[in-house]
C-alpha cells in the first residue's frame, strides 16, 4: 500500500474543513490503486514546524498552508520548513490575491484563492500528486540506540557495511543497524540506489561527480571498485537520462 501523508494548516476551522473535503472528494472521484491518503490538521505554523521537531517522524507529502495566520504567516512557515524539508510539496492558500507571485523562493507549487471552488483545487491536487510520484521512495525501518527509527530513502545518501552493522548516511548522522548490504540493497531495489563496491550503496540522486576510482556523493568521495565501475555509470546515465 502507497501511503501519501497531507497536512492542512489553517487557522479557521471551517476553511480547513472546507480543503479537507475537496481533498477527500477528488480521492474518491480518482482513485489510484493501492494508495491510502492520511490526513492532519494543524491550526497554525507553529504547530506545524513542532511536528518537525521529532526526527522519528516521516515528513509529509504535501502540505496545504494558509497565508493569513497568527503569530508566524504562512510565508514565514514555508521558510523555516524548508530549512527541515525540501521535499514536501506545499500549495499556499489564501484571501488575498496579491500573494499569487509569492512563494516560489520556498519552492510552492502555486496557490488558491479562498473561497475555493473545486475545479480549480482538482487541477492543483492532480498536479501536486503528479509531482509526490514522481518522488516516491520508500521508508526504512531501523532499530538504533534501542529506538526505531524511520528514514526516508530519499534523505540517505549511501549505505556502507561494516561487519554485521550497516550504517545509513544521512544529512542528520550516521544511523547504525544491525543487518548484510544484500538485505538492504533488496530493501532499497527500484529506489536508484547502486553498489559502488561490496561494502557500499550509493543514492544516484546525491552523486556530485564521477572521478576514475572514485564517485563523489553530497560532497564526500567514496571508493569504487573495478567490477562495480561499468554499471555504475551506466546506472547514472540512465538515471539522469530520465531526471
Amino acid at each position: 500500500m502507497v501511503l501519501i501523508s497531507i497536512a492542512i494548516t489553517d487557522d479557521v476551522d471551517e476553511d480547513a474543513a472546507i480543503t479537507e473535503s475537496m481533498v477527500r472528494r477528488y480521492c474518491d472521484e480518482h482513485p489510484a490503486g493501492d494508495t491510502r491518503i492520511i490526513l492532519t490538521r494543524f491550526a497554525d505554523g507553529m504547530a506545524l514546524l513542532r511536528f518537525y521537531d521529532d526526527a522519528e517522524r516521516k515528513p509529509f507529502d504535501l502540505i496545504f498552508l494558509d497565508v493569513e495566520m497568527p503569530g508566524i504567516d504562512g510565508l514565514e512557515t514555508a521558510r523555516r520548513l524548508r530549512e527541515l524539508d525540501t521535499r514536501t510539496v506545499i500549495v499556499f492558500t489564501t484571501k488575498m490575491a496579491q500573494y499569487a507571485t509569492i512563494g516560489y523562493d520556498v519552492d510552492a507549487v502555486g496557490y488558491l484563492v479562498k473561497p475555493l471552488e473545486y475545479p480549480g483545487f482538482a487541477l492543483k491536487m492532480r498536479k501536486a500528486l503528479n509531482i509526490i510520484a514522481t518522488r516516491t521512495g520508500t521508508t526504512i525501518a531501523i532499530k538504533s540506540d534501542d529506538h526505531m527509527h524511520f528514514l526516508d530513502s530519499h534523505e540517505i545518501r549511501y549505505v556502507e557495511v561494516t561487519g554485521h552493522n550497516v550504517l545509513y548516511h544521512t544529512d542528520k548522522g550516521v544511523w547504525r543497524d544491525w543487518g548484510s548490504l544484500k538485505a538492504t540493497a533488496e530493501q532499497l531495489g527500484g529506489h536508484d540506489f547502486v553498489a559502488s563496491s561490496r561494502y557500499c550503496l550509493v543514492n544516484l540522486a546525491w552523486v556530485d561527480a564521477f572521478e576514475a576510482d572514485t564517485v563523489i556523493v553530497d560532497g564526500e568521495r567514496l571508493a569504487v571498485s573495478r567490477s562495480r565501475k561499468k554499471p555504475l555509470m551506466q546506472a547514472l546515465n540512465a538515471y539522469y537520462s530520465r531526471a
